[in-house]
């Protein structure tokens, strides 16, 4: 009996033994569970200290970089434009620059957008190529390609050539869309290279020359001159609109269109037709 009782005795004891090494084990594994776990929120604290830290010495550094270039660039009179200097292998001169692309002397040659400028310009219709440069230290350099002035006949005539500002054909190939119709000339031997002897010919070409200044283009734009008559114009602006046009006094004469046009427009009115032959009380048709 006693031995069966000491027998039961030591199972017991193992057995409170054994809940014990187990309870301690689990607590070792929590214990290690927790540490694991505050390392890894340490180590996430960590990076995200160091990306604050980065993100702040970034902008810390492009913030000082644009303060520097501002300095030695942007803000120093001793760049500022004292030279526009444009070159155009047509019409186009600096004033004209100046209005289109909103640059003129004075301006700080390192703050002028170059790209900006340069699509300012490339959206002009009488423009074909736009090469800008700087020269230090106070010129800006414009290099323009103009587009030729006008095609001469179109596709029911069966020879469509370009004409350039001078009147001289160039030839089919040199054709572009967006270029105003001259329609109504006739002339034997046509071919590139000629030159076109016709006085409606020449006012037209003047015609659209007036028509490209900035303050005139927004409100002219001339879709086809007809010059088939000897004693005046006949043309179509891109709006629907159409003008009879002398071929004399022609530069206050297209002034004063674009002062109708644009006094119709601010009233609402859409115009039909214009005589601009007439010397007083303009005769105006609306639709």
């Amino acid at each position: 009996m006693w031995f069966k009782e000491d027998r039961g005795y030591s199972k017991r004891r193992y057995s409170n033994i054994r809940f014990a090494d187990s309870r301690n084990s689990i607590l070792m594994v929590s214990a290690r569970v927790s540490e694991q776990k505050k390392k890894i929120r340490y180590k996430l604290g960590a990076v995200m200290l160091l990306i604050v830290v980065l993100a702040g010495t970034s902008v810390a550094v492009v913030q000082g970089a644009q303060r520097v270039y501002e300095v030695l660039f942007s803000a120093n009179e001793r760049f500022l434009i004292e030279k526009l200097d444009v070159i155009s292998d047509g019409k186009l001169r600096a004033e004209h620059v100046r209005q289109y692309a909103h640059v003129e002397e004075g301006m700080n040659l390192f703050a002028v957008d170059i790209q900006k400028v340069r699509e300012s310009l490339e959206v002009v219709p009488l423009v074909s190529s736009v090469e800008i440069r700087r020269r230090l230290p106070d010129t800006l350099e414009v290099r323009i390609g103009e587009r030729v002035a006008a095609r001469l006949g179109d596709e029911s005539t069966g020879y469509p050539m370009a004409l350039d500002r001078e009147g001289v054909v160039l030839g089919p190939g040199a054709i572009s869309a967006h270029l105003p119709v001259l329609s109504g000339f006739r002339m034997a031997g046509l071919r590139p290279g000629v030159r076109v002897d016709s006085r409606t010919v020449a006012t037209a070409l003047n015609l659209l020359e007036l028509c490209d200044a900035p303050h005139i283009n927004r409100f002219l734009k001339v879709s086809r001159v007809d010059v088939g008559s000897p004693d005046h114009l006949d043309i179509l602006l891109a709006q629907g609109e159409s003008v009879r046009m002398p071929l004399t006094n022609l530069s206050p004469k297209v002034e004063e269109l674009c002062q109708i046009i644009k006094m119709s427009a601010d009233r609402g009115q859409a115009v039909a037709s214009v005589d601009m032959t007439v010397d007083r009380n303009v005769p105006v048709i609306y639709r």
